[in-house]
C-alpha cells in the first residue's frame, strides 16, 4: 500500500508527480494508493489532470484531507470527488470550489461559463462517483465549506477518520470499482495489524519547483532576484551575488510561466524595479524612487489579482518589498557606490604596495580584505588560497590586481 502526500497549491509539478507515483503503484501491483491532501486549490488544467489519473487509475485511490487543520478547496474538491474513497480528518474542512482567475476578476459571461464549466465537470465526478450533486453545485456556484462531520452526513465523503493507520482499518474489506473491475481492499495483515505501508513524498527538485510555484515565492523571488542581479551589476567582477540573483529570477520566471498572471501587473512591477536601478545611477532620492516605488507596489496588487484569499500575496509584503527597495536601491546602494567612488578616486595611490587577506579563493578573482575595506581582486600570478596574505600590485577603478606575499608582511 502507497501513501502519497500532496500539499500546497494543485500546479504541473503536483500533477507530474502524482502521475508518476500512480503509474509505479501500479507496476508495483500495489492494492490502494492514499493520497494525503491538504490544498488550497490551484490551476485548472493542472487540476483536470490529475482527475483524470485518479478516474482512470487501475489502483484504488483513496483520497485522505489530512492531518487535522488540513483543508481541501476549490482544485481539491474535484480531487476528493473523483476518489474510490473520499476521506477527511477531523477538524479538516472540504469546499469554495467556486472559479477563480490568477490573471484578474471573473466578471460577467467570462465568470457565468467558468462557474457552469466547473459545476458540470464536478457534477459528472459525483454521478460517476455516487456522489451527491447537490454539493457540488453548491461548492462550484455558492463557494459553500463543509467540515468532516457534514461531508460524511451529505454522503460526499465515507470516512472520517483521524490518521492513516484508523483509515486503513475502517477500510479493510470494502469492495471499489475500479477501472479494471471490483477490487475488495485489504489493508490489515492480520490481527488488527495494517499492511506494508510504503510513503512517498517529492524529490528535492520537484519540492523546489512545487515551492517556488505560488504567488509570494514568485514576487519574493523575482524582487530578491534583481537586487541581487544590480548589486553585482554595480561591483567589479562576478561573485555570487550575481549568481544567486540569475537563480532566483530563473526560478521566479519559471513560477510566473506556471501561474496565469496579470500582464499589466507584471509591466508595472518590473517598471518599478527598472525605476530603483535608475536611482543608482542618478545617486539620489527623487523622481525615479517615486515611480519605481508606485510602479512596483500597484503592479504587486495586480500581478495575482483575483486568486483566492487562501495563497493571495500578503498586502503586508507587498509593503515590505515596497520599502526595502526604496532603502536598498535609494539608500544602501547609493551611499555605497557613493563611498567606494570617493575612495577610488582619492586613495588608488594609497592603496598600491598595501597588503590584504584573501577573503575568498582568487582563480582568478575573488575578494580581499585590504585597508578597512572588502575589494574585489584579480590574482596577477596564478591561483591564490583564500586566507592567503596579498600584496596590492595595481589599481583598476574598483578592481585590485594583487600577488600573494610569501613573506612577512
Amino acid at each position: 500500500m502507497d501513501v502519497i502526500e500532496l500539499e500546497g497549491v494543485i500546479d504541473p509539478t503536483t500533477a507530474d508527480y502524482l502521475s508518476d507515483e500512480l503509474e509505479s503503484a501500479a507496476r508495483a501491483g500495489s492494492g490502494l494508493v492514499v493520497i494525503q491532501l491538504d490544498t488550497p486549490g490551484g490551476l485548472e488544467v493542472s487540476m483536470r489532470e490529475m482527475v483524470g489519473q485518479i478516474l482512470n487509475s487501475p489502483v484504488p485511490v483513496a483520497v485522505w484531507v489530512g492531518p487535522q487543520g488540513a483543508r481541501a478547496a476549490s482544485a481539491g474538491v474535484f480531487l476528493v470527488y473523483a476518489s474510490h474513497v473520499a476521506a477527511m480528518s477531523p477538524a479538516t474542512n472540504l469546499g469554495a470550489a467556486h472559479p477563480v482567475n490568477l490573471g484578474g476578476e471573473l466578471a460577467g459571461a467570462q465568470e457565468e461559463k467558468a462557474v457552469n464549466d466547473a459545476a458540470a465537470l464536478l457534477r459528472s465526478i459525483a454521478e460517476r462517483r455516487g456522489r451527491p450533486t447537490d454539493f457540488a453545485e453548491e461548492a462550484v456556484r455558492e463557494s459553500v465549506s463543509l467540515t468532516a462531520e457534514e461531508a460524511k452526513d451529505r454522503g460526499v465523503i465515507e470516512i472520517v477518520s483521524p490518521s492513516i493507520t484508523d483509515l486503513l482499518a475502517q477500510l479493510d474489506g470494502r469492495t471499489v470499482e475500479t477501472e479494471t473491475g471490483a477490487v475488495t481492499l485489504v489493508t490489515q495483515a492480520g490481527e488488527g495489524r495494517p499492511v506494508q505501508i510504503r510513503n512517498h513524498s517529492m524529490g528535492l527538485i520537484r519540492r523546489t519547483l512545487h515551492a517556488v510555484t505560488s504567488p509570494t515565492a514568485a514576487l519574493l523571488l523575482l524582487t530578491l532576484g534583481f537586487w541581487a542581479i544590480v548589486f553585482e551589476l554595480f561591483q567589479p567582477g562576478f561573485g555570487l551575488a550575481g549568481i544567486g540573483g540569475a537563480v532566483a529570477l530563473v526560478l521566479a520566471f519559471y513560477a510566473l510561466a506556471v501561474l496565469p498572471i496579470n500582464l499589466a501587473g507584471l509591466i508595472l512591477v518590473l517598471l518599478g524595479l527598472l525605476f530603483f536601478a535608475i536611482d543608482v545611477v542618478t545617486a539620489g532620492l527623487g523622481v525615479f524612487t517615486i515611480g519605481g516605488a508606485l510602479g512596483f507596489g500597484l503592479g504587486s496588487f495586480m500581478l495575482f489579482a483575483g486568486v483566492s484569499p487562501e495563497i493571495r500575496v500578503s498586502p503586508w509584503l507587498i509593503s515590505f518589498l515596497v520599502l526595502g527597495s526604496v532603502l536598498f536601491f535609494a539608500f544602501a546602494m547609493t551611499a555605497a557606490l557613493k563611498a567606494r567612488a570617493r575612495q577610488s578616486m582619492t586613495g588608488q595611490e594609497g592603496l598600491v604596495g598595501l597588503v590584504g587577506d584573501a577573503r575568498a579563493p582568487l582563480d582568478p578573482e575573488g575578494h580581499v580584505w585590504v585597508k578597512g575595506a572588502l575589494w574585489k581582486a584579480r590574482a596577477m600570478n596564478g591561483p591564490i588560497a583564500e586566507g592567503s596574505r596579498v600584496r596590492v600590485r595595481r589599481v583598476d577603478g574598483l578592481l585590485l590586481l594583487v600577488q600573494e606575499e610569501k613573506g612577512e608582511a
